[in-house]
């Protein structure tokens, strides 16, 4: 009889998938200082909770880290999605790149490189996003929002990420070049029309499969991917600058497993964007982008499980966008600031998906192999359109609140919604600030998340979110902080959809026994962060973390934990810079095991006098992996080569070998006429030593 579970060799293939994605990657580091604090205007000063930063910057905002910090942690990929998970409030797994913010999924994530919307910005969907599609030297600065964010963000429930890329200060041309086993990146930066004009093209080519074949594994998984950006500035005037950006990215992947179905799957995602920022005087200052996008992926399954099943899937998707979004801010004294703007944006779309699937069905006691078939056509289309006002206002002593109201229109949901925000931050002192946030958040669904292959063909309504934020910052020393925040979101009107609630790893997610259809009638995160951190540039660096949280949504009026709700998380970071050219720095990450489904089996007799193994998954989420820890380690070296320098680091990821679970692969053990059930763990990444080496000219 086949087993409907073929997990233990799936799971390690792509184990060693990611692991070799995130082997030998490139190093980089920055040079950089950053510049002396200067007196903050109340355009600059953060009013909003639930605020991180990593960037060259200056600003009132704890847990920021500059690009130059960041390169020296430990991490692996270099991938600028996987950086985040050090922030209180995110999780994620070894495996991908997607994160989850306050229990959270990513796609309630509103995303934003260089002010363009970034959707599902991954590499290697098949596995959930291996990877960013975004290259993290090239990111020079950027802003998590965790909730409480002003009405000018729009269209999210849960989070913003604001992701900037710079220029190098240097006006003369600047090469990098980094070199691994799995893959090159390369970029290069230039000047046009005199200083008036900047450019720069960077480029990763990742060759997994390769590494996959040095390792012995080249049967089975044949993963590549590419993405390339370029950008140019040209200043019109002092007052007006006008750039022109690209972000392409591709990727492949080809699964054959013995006994299983084979997989062929691409993705590409395309963006060009214009983008002019403009300060016409010093009390008005503003940007407006225009943006085409374009996303296709293609699936294609054929074969058998274990010579018996039949399958065949071919899954053909395309998204395209076309948006305009303008936001200005008028200064109209010290006290008194308006910020405004709207975005316009087409969609349309397509859905060409076939299936042809067989599974075993008892009948009459009889045993048969019944043919599920799906053959669906879609193109829906829609415009969005989306205003905002607010005004931040100082009033009489330190107080400073901004209200705002955000309008959202949807014409293929037929959603209109009017969404008010207020936000509020009191300077006790110079060292103490208390900040608080309440509004309402609202979310449609995305022409490109209909559920095809479950039978979803009309789009739901809305999602809602009341997020109420309450936070203080303390500055106990010069370069020592701690930064206390709680927070709470309740969302109604929650999405109904389908989880793959025990593997949630399977290739072919749509056709496995877990596929649990999930309805909450709402849902509530809420919980309470900790953190505190030393900044020097020299000597020794510190930042330690405490989260206690719960995520949970009310499911035929049982209230089930979120798929990665993490009721306890720690995380200690220690970096030490010896000199100019050495940085030695340790990470430990501890949380709560997260919430998994049990699945059991039970014998159905046929009329033959023979018995039939079943498989019964159990209510989803009602179980619990064990904790989860981890300690990874990381030491940086730079060589000053005249005009040049050569960066390079040692990583390892997990240094203790910590075995961390996935979850777990079950199977039936039959004896006579009873039945158990055993289960074998599911690991996440192990031990994971790499090298990296840039060399910047």
């Amino acid at each position: 009889m086949p087993s409907p579970h073929r997990t233990p060799t799936r799971v390690l293939g792509l184990a060693q998938l990611v692991l070799t994605l995130l082997s030998f990657a490139p190093g980089y580091t920055s040079a950089q200082t950053p510049p002396a604090p200067s007196p903050l205007r109340l355009s600059d000063f953060v009013v909003t909770p639930s605020r991180f930063g990593v960037g060259e910057r200056t600003g009132s905002v704890a847990a920021t880290l500059t690009q130059s910090e960041l390169a020296t942690l430990p991490q692996i990929g270099e991938d600028v999605y996987r950086t985040l998970v050090r922030i209180p409030g995110v999780a994620a797994d070894d495996f991908t790149a997607k994160f989850w913010v306050r229990g959270a999924a990513n796609g309630k994530l509103l995303a934003r490189l260089d002010g363009v919307t970034l959707i599902e910005p991954f590499h290697l969907k098949d596995i959930d996003g291996a990877l960013a599609i975004i290259d993290l030297p090239a990111v020079s600065r950027l802003d998590l929002l965790t909730g409480g964010y002003t009405a000018d963000y729009g269209n999210r429930t849960a989070a913003v990420l604001n992701l900037e890329t710079d220029f190098p200060t240097s006006p003369q041309p600047a090469n990098s070049l980094g070199l691994s086993l799995s893959g090159v990146r390369a970029a290069h930066t230039g000047h046009f029309a005199g200083e008036q004009g900047r450019w720069r093209l960077t480029a990763r080519r990742g060759y997994p499969d390769l590494a996959l074949r040095l390792k012995g594994r080249d049967d089975e998984l044949f993963p590549s991917y590419y993405d390339a950006s370029f950008r140019a500035d040209y200043i019109l005037s002092p007052q007006h600058t006008l750039s022109l950006h690209a972000l392409h990215a591709g990727d492949t992947l080809k699964v054959k497993e013995k006994n299983n179905p084979e997989l062929n799957s691409d993705y590409t995602s395309s963006y060009l964007w214009a983008r002019w920022r403009a300060t016409p005087n010093a009390r008005l200052a503003g940007e407006t982008v225009l943006s085409f996008g374009r996303l296709d992926s293609n699936r294609r399954g054929d074969g058998t499980f274990d010579n018996t099943l039949d399958l065949k899937l071919s899954d053909q998707r395309q998204l395209n966008t076309t948006a305009l979004r303008s936001d200005w801010a008028l200064e109209l004294n010290p006290r008194t600031l308006l910020r405004t703007g709207f975005e316009v944006t087409h969609n349309t779309s397509s859905y060409d998906y076939q299936l042809l699937r067989d599974n075993y069905l008892v009948q009459n006691g009889v045993l048969i192999v019944a043919r599920r078939t799906a053959n669906t056509h879609l193109r829906p289309a829609g415009d969005r359109f989306g205003s905002f006002i607010t005004a931040r206002l100082q009033a009489p002593g330190a107080l400073i609140v901004e209200p705002g109201l955000r309008f959202d229109h949807d014409s293929a949901t037929g959603d209109d919604h009017v969404s008010p925000r207020l936000a509020a931050a009191l300077p006790l002192s110079k060292r103490t600030t208390l900040r608080a946030s309440w509004g309402t958040y609202t979310q449609s669904q995305g022409l490109h998340e209909l559920s095809v292959p479950d039978g979803e063909t009309r789009l739901n309504r809305a999602e809602i979110a009341e997020h109420r934020i309450l936070g203080l910052e303390q500055r106990l020393a010069t370069n020592v902080s701690l930064r206390l925040e709680a927070y709470e979101r309740i969302t109604s009107h929650v999405r109904p959809r389908w989880d793959n609630t025990v593997n949630l790893y399977n290739i072919f997610s749509e056709v496995q026994s877990d596929r649990t259809y999930l309805a909450p009638t709402s849902a509530r995160a809420r919980g309470v962060e900790i953190l505190m951190e030393r900044r020097t540039q020299r000597g020794l660096g510190w930042t330690a973390s405490y989260a206690l949280a719960h995520a949970e949504e009310m499911i035929n009026g049982r209230a089930v934990s979120a798929a990665r709700d993490q009721r306890h998380t720690a995380r200690i970071e220690a970096t030490y810079a010896l000199g100019t050219h050495w940085n030695f720095s340790a990470s430990w990450h501890y949380h709560s095991g997260w919430p998994t489904t049990e699945v059991s089996y039970i014998l159905i007799p046929l009329s033959n006098g023979k018995r039939y193994t079943q498989r019964v998954v159990g209510p989803a989420y009602t179980d619990q992996l064990p904790d989860y820890h981890r300690l990874d380690l990381r030491a940086t070296r730079r060589w000053e080569l005249g005009r040049s320098q050569l960066i390079a680091f040692v990583d390892l990821f997990n240094a203790y070998n910590r075995t961390n679970l996935i979850g777990y692969a079950y199977s039936p053990v039959v004896s006579g006429t009873t039945v158990k059930t055993t289960r074998e763990a599911r690991d996440l990444l192990p031990l994971l030593p790499s090298v990296g080496l840039t060399w910047e000219f």
